[in-house]
């Protein structure tokens, strides 16, 4: 009798010690391939960084499981952060700033966001300017408030991320859109391509912008009028460190005709969010096939070029999806 239990026993600590190895050399080789999952990503506008962030991801993740099915389509930066909250979202773009704003519940996001979880970090540099016309008597954005001149500007719609970054930044020095009317100037809110012919036709003095290094419009203005990019004030530098997490960076001398000088600007980033309820197997799917592909995803878009492993979880602002915080420990990649 003794004899069986030491047998019985025996065969017990065989079988879970199988199971335990089984089940680490399954972990180790990461999810099945043969995982199914519709998904769908939110972007930004059609054929802009936000949006080509997603549909790069999409590509990737469809290379790697063939049957996880991702569909891109068009939203907002800000609007992108309660449509991934209610599941009408299970992935999308936002960027370092909003996920701050949010974290803060501050506005536009004054209500909490449960289910908003961080997943991965873009990695890419988005440059707030102000582009302006040479002859403007300006030569800094601290100088707009402090000597009030009256500009005409342009900027995105009431509402956009673009809008509501430089609405704050002229709430932080007691200023509104409306004071540009007091001053002699106005606001104009409208698209890149109705602001450029704006500046081009005499009835605006600049657009306040964000964006990569290099765009298409401003590159169609500087090659049509003689602009400059203004300086940033330290005090602006910091309030914006501060409040919104924001860096700084340099769009080089020369990258636009007739500006020599490199402009040193605010830089966010991008931060890529999830469902909370999106299940750990399809999170960690996502992640492993972007950390296996990093130069793959890195090339499908100038703003993805510095794109790396490492820094894929570096600059989150809000708290990570279980899964993904897993995924990066076992990788040993860097958390906040």
């Amino acid at each position: 009798m003794k004899r069986r239990v030491v047998f019985l026993s025996s065969l017990i600590v065989v079988f879970f010690t199988i199971m335990l190895v089984f089940s680490s050399v399954t972990l180790a080789a990461g999810p099945s391939k043969k995982l199914s999952a519709v998904l769908k990503a939110g972007g930004g506008a059609v054929g802009g960084i936000g949006y080509m962030v997603m549909t790069g991801m999409s590509k990737v993740v469809k290379d790697e499981f063939k049957r996880m099915d991702i569909t891109v389509v068009p939203g907002g930066w800000v609007g992108n952060l309660p449509r991934t909250d209610k599941g009408e979202l299970d992935i999308a773009s936002t960027t370092v700033a909003m996920c701050s704003l949010a974290s803060a519940q501050k506005a536009p996001f004054e209500k909490p966001l449960p289910n908003v979880k961080a997943f991965y970090s873009t990695q890419d540099k988005l440059y707030y300017f102000a582009i302006v016309r040479k002859e403007v008597p300006v030569n800094s954005v601290g100088e707009i408030f402090s000597k009030k001149v009256g500009l005409k500007l342009t900027c995105l719609a009431k509402g956009t991320t673009t809008e509501l970054m430089w609405r704050n930044i002229f709430a932080s020095q007691g200023f509104a859109w409306e004071d540009l009317e007091q001053w002699g100037g106005n606001m104009n809110h409208v698209a890149w391509g109705d602001a450029v012919n704006l500046v081009k036709d005499g009835h605006a003095d600049g657009i306040l912008a964000v964006g990569v290094k290099k765009i298409g419009w401003a590159m169609d203005l500087t090659n049509s009028r003689d602009m400059k990019i203004l300086k940033w004030d330290d005090e602006l530098f910091d309030m914006l460190n501060k409040k919104f997490g924001f860096g700084k960076g340099a769009i080089p001398g020369k990258t636009y005709p007739g500006i020599d000088e490199d402009a040193v600007c605010p830089a966010d980033s991008g931060e890529v969010i999830v469902n909370a309820n999106l299940s750990d197997e399809v999170v960690t799917a996502v992640l492993t096939a972007l950390a296996d592909n990093a130069d793959k995803y890195s090339k499908h878009h100038a703003a993805l070029a510095n794109f790396t492993v490492e820094g894929m979880a570096k600059t989150l602002k809000l708290p990570l999806h279980p899964a993904a915080l897993k995924f990066y420990k076992s990788r040993g990649i860097e958390t906040p």
